[in-house]
């Protein structure tokens, strides 16, 4: 299930404008107009009854492909103001059609996260729209109706309308949306890139957290030499990983997304409660944490040692210079449960992410390169002071003569210039071993008025 949670972001979920609601008749307000806080959260796009795509669907095809029998869109939603007691939609800006029926068995993991916003109103919902008759392409917009008559559009805090196009023959239907760029094989280099190991308390100590969502606890299992994520039986378990104040302290965190397209992730936990996870991430180039960039992938079922590829290449805002990103353990949990998390890692293909990973079940270590030291240049020797002379009366020379001569030594000659030796200089120039490389780390700042981060920096190792 994709959405995203109040609690984490819970002042940019919040639309708090004061206006009149509409009138109780058939005109349609607008999602900013409502008087209080509206969240709305819609992740499945729904056809013929059938949760078929995502809505990051959307973003890639641009408009819903027929011929259907019903099209439509699932998900959840809440305010804090009046009762909900209906949903709806309308076509091309024509007459709203609403209904109770579309309000459907609201979970206690979303009551909870509504709470979490402060509101007392909430309701899942799957609204259905009958396109057997339609011809040709029209819009379609979904729409929340509320116990005084007033009617309004459904629309996201991050700015996405709740709305599409349905193109009865496919037509509007972007078939062949822009592909990821694929490296070269020549250009791959199967080391693995950044691996985040979870066996250092002191390094990862502020990494977990502090924000999470229906986790009771985070905490460092140094027999394990893992982090524990404990979780009782709830729908919506994220902790959010703070990645970019690591990078920006040590290097090898640093993770270039035009680079490493596979994220690994090494855990271990019973799958009886569940199979599903998300990770939601965010680059430099793609801020925000949102449905536009959250990954679903399946766990193997088993109680065992395990590992799980998420192909973040395959997300055209994979781009960049990662930053902070947010890992729901499980969708949703059947029973509480220790997730124990041993480590990440980043890799440029699949392959070589299938071979550190098998590495890892077969050994129990992370086969993971030690980097050469960067040469560093020699420090120049401070020069030597040139002693004060007193001035003194010039004294002539006198020429010693060796033994046995009557002359006196004459200075050995350069053959090619017939100048004394000593007064040639030799050209000492060495090669510059010093190498200096500027990385810059993009921080994303998620703006929260009613949270405060403070994240202890550590030293440089």
């Amino acid at each position: 299930m994709r959405k995203i949670v109040p609690f984490l972001i819970a002042a940019a979920l919040v639309i708090s404008m004061f206006a009149i609601p509409a009138a109780a008749d058939s005109s349609v307000s607008e999602f900013t107009d409502f008087s209080g806080t509206l969240i709305v959260l819609w992740d499945w796009i729904i056809i013929d009854g059938n949760s078929t795509e995502p809505v990051s669907y959307l973003e890639d095809y641009g408009a819903v492909g027929g011929p259907a029998s019903s099209v439509g869109i699932s998900g959840w939603t809440a305010n804090n103001t009046m009762e909900i007691t209906s949903l709806g939609y309308m076509i091309d800006d024509g007459e709203p059609v609403m209904s109770a029926d579309f309000m459907v068995t609201t979970d206690d993991a979303v009551k909870g996260a509504a709470q979490n916003a402060g509101c007392d109103y909430v309701t899942r919902f799957q609204v259905n729209v009958n396109v057997e008759a339609i011809t040709g392409d029209h819009e379609i917009e979904f729409l929340i109706g509320f116990e005084d008559g007033s009617i309004y559009r459904m629309n996201t805090q991050i700015g996405m309308p709740v709305a599409y196009t349905y193109s009865a023959d496919s037509s509007a239907v972007n078939a062949t949306p822009e592909p990821t760029a694929t490296p070269e094989p020549s250009e791959l280099d199967n080391a693995p890139g950044p691996v985040f190991q979870f066996n250092d308390e002191d390094l990862f100590g502020t990494f977990f957290g502090p924000l999470t969502n229906q986790v009771e606890s985070v905490e460092f299992d140094s027999e394990k030499g893992c982090y524990v994520i404990s979780m009782d039986k709830v729908g919506d378990p994220w902790v959010y990983l703070s990645i970019a104040a690591l990078a920006a302290e040590y290097d090898e965190y640093v993770v270039d997304a035009n680079t490493y397209k596979i994220l690994q992730l090494g855990v271990r936990f019973p799958t009886a409660v569940g199979t599903r996870g998300q990770f939601y991430f965010q680059t430099d180039e793609n801020p925000g944490i949102d449905e536009a960039k959250d990954m679903i992938f399946d766990y193997k079922k088993t109680d065992e040692f395990q590992y799980v590829n998420i192909n973040l290449g395959s997300n055209k805002r994979w781009s960049g210079t990662m930053s902070d990103c947010r890992l729901d353990p499980l969708s949703a949990c059947n029973e509480a449960c220790d997730f124990e998390f041993y480590y990440m890692a980043f890799f440029t293909n699949q392959d070589a992410a299938t071979a550190f990973g098998d590495k890892w079940l077969a050994s129990g270590e992370l086969d993971i390169p030690t980097a050469a030291p960067t040469p560093t240049k020699a420090p120049t020797a401070e020069p030597t002071a040139t002693p004060e002379v007193t001035p003194t009366e010039k004294v002539e020379p006198t020429e010693a003569a060796q033994p046995g001569t009557d002359k006196p030594e004459e200075k050995p000659t350069s053959a090619a210039t017939d100048k004394p030796a000593d007064d040639k200089k030799a050209d000492n120039k060495g090669p510059n071993a010093g190498v200096i490389i500027g990385i810059v780390a993009g921080v994303v700042v998620i703006a929260a008025a009613v949270i405060g981060i403070v994240l202890a920096k550590k030293k440089k190792k």
